[in-house]
Protein backbone atom coordinates (compact mmCIF):
# COMPACT_ATOMS: atom_id res chain seq x y z
CA UNK A 1 0.00 0.00 0.00
CA UNK A 2 1.35 3.09 -1.00
CA UNK A 3 0.62 6.52 0.70
CA UNK A 4 -0.06 9.50 -1.23
CA UNK A 5 2.31 12.34 -1.72
CA UNK A 6 0.14 14.43 0.73
CA UNK A 7 0.98 15.66 3.99
CA UNK A 8 2.51 13.82 6.53
CA UNK A 9 0.98 13.77 9.73
CA UNK A 10 2.99 13.57 12.67
CA UNK A 11 1.39 12.57 16.10
CA UNK A 12 4.33 15.36 17.56
CA UNK A 13 3.04 17.89 15.60
CA UNK A 14 -0.90 16.93 15.96
CA UNK A 15 -0.31 17.08 19.97
CA UNK A 16 1.46 20.33 19.97
CA UNK A 17 -0.95 21.92 17.62
CA UNK A 18 -4.01 20.30 19.95
CA UNK A 19 -2.57 21.61 23.18
CA UNK A 20 -1.53 25.10 21.99
CA UNK A 21 -5.17 25.39 21.08
CA UNK A 22 -6.16 24.44 24.12
CA UNK A 23 -3.54 26.69 25.93
CA UNK A 24 -4.98 29.36 23.68
CA UNK A 25 -8.82 28.66 24.74
CA UNK A 26 -7.77 28.78 28.42
CA UNK A 27 -6.28 31.86 28.05
CA UNK A 28 -8.94 33.62 26.02
CA UNK A 29 -11.72 32.23 29.30
CA UNK A 30 -9.16 33.28 31.69
CA UNK A 31 -9.11 36.91 30.16
CA UNK A 32 -12.97 36.91 30.10
CA UNK A 33 -13.04 35.88 33.89
CA UNK A 34 -10.89 38.16 34.92
CA UNK A 35 -13.12 40.52 33.38
CA UNK A 36 -16.01 39.15 35.61
CA UNK A 37 -14.21 39.04 38.65
CA UNK A 38 -13.31 42.95 37.97
CA UNK A 39 -16.79 43.83 38.12
CA UNK A 40 -17.82 41.32 40.64
CA UNK A 41 -14.95 43.29 42.69
CA UNK A 42 -16.07 46.36 41.75
CA UNK A 43 -19.45 46.08 42.87
CA UNK A 44 -18.69 44.54 46.35
CA UNK A 45 -16.01 47.36 47.70
CA UNK A 46 -18.93 49.84 46.30
CA UNK A 47 -21.57 48.26 48.30
CA UNK A 48 -19.48 46.83 51.54
CA UNK A 49 -16.44 49.60 51.72
CA UNK A 50 -17.54 53.07 50.05
CA UNK A 51 -20.62 53.32 52.03
CA UNK A 52 -20.31 55.06 55.72
CA UNK A 53 -20.80 51.59 57.49
CA UNK A 54 -17.71 50.37 54.99
CA UNK A 55 -15.59 52.96 56.07
CA UNK A 56 -16.57 52.84 60.01
CA UNK A 57 -15.78 49.11 59.21
CA UNK A 58 -12.42 49.74 57.73
CA UNK A 59 -11.68 52.02 60.74
CA UNK A 60 -12.29 50.42 63.33
CA UNK A 61 -10.63 47.07 61.40
CA UNK A 62 -14.16 44.98 62.10
CA UNK A 63 -13.95 43.99 57.93
CA UNK A 64 -10.41 42.34 58.96
CA UNK A 65 -8.77 44.26 56.20
CA UNK A 66 -11.34 42.30 53.29
CA UNK A 67 -11.30 45.92 52.06
CA UNK A 68 -7.63 46.24 51.50
CA UNK A 69 -7.80 42.82 50.51
CA UNK A 70 -10.28 42.93 47.50
CA UNK A 71 -8.60 46.08 46.37
CA UNK A 72 -5.11 44.39 46.00
CA UNK A 73 -6.76 41.01 44.30
CA UNK A 74 -8.64 43.57 41.77
CA UNK A 75 -5.51 45.69 41.09
CA UNK A 76 -3.60 42.47 39.88
CA UNK A 77 -6.25 40.94 37.78
CA UNK A 78 -6.47 44.57 36.09
CA UNK A 79 -2.69 44.21 35.73
CA UNK A 80 -2.57 40.31 34.23
CA UNK A 81 -5.85 40.96 32.46
CA UNK A 82 -4.36 42.31 28.85
CA UNK A 83 -1.71 39.69 28.83
CA UNK A 84 -3.23 36.61 29.39
CA UNK A 85 -5.73 37.65 26.72
CA UNK A 86 -2.28 38.16 23.99
CA UNK A 87 -0.50 35.31 25.42
CA UNK A 88 -4.11 33.24 24.46
CA UNK A 89 -3.74 34.89 20.83
CA UNK A 90 -0.21 33.66 20.33
CA UNK A 91 -1.14 30.08 21.27
CA UNK A 92 -3.74 29.82 18.91
CA UNK A 93 -1.87 31.33 16.14
CA UNK A 94 0.80 29.11 17.24
CA UNK A 95 -0.86 26.69 16.59
CA UNK A 96 -2.81 27.50 13.32
CA UNK A 97 1.04 27.75 12.24
CA UNK A 98 1.66 24.30 13.68
CA UNK A 99 -1.69 22.67 12.36
CA UNK A 100 -1.19 24.15 9.06
CA UNK A 101 2.41 23.27 8.40
CA UNK A 102 3.71 20.54 6.20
Amino acid sequence: MSEGKGKSVSIGGVLSGTLALVLGVLCCVGFVAAGMAIDYIDERIEEDCDSTTGQIAQITGVDEGQCDEGSTIRDILVLIKTPILLLGIVFCLLAANISYQK
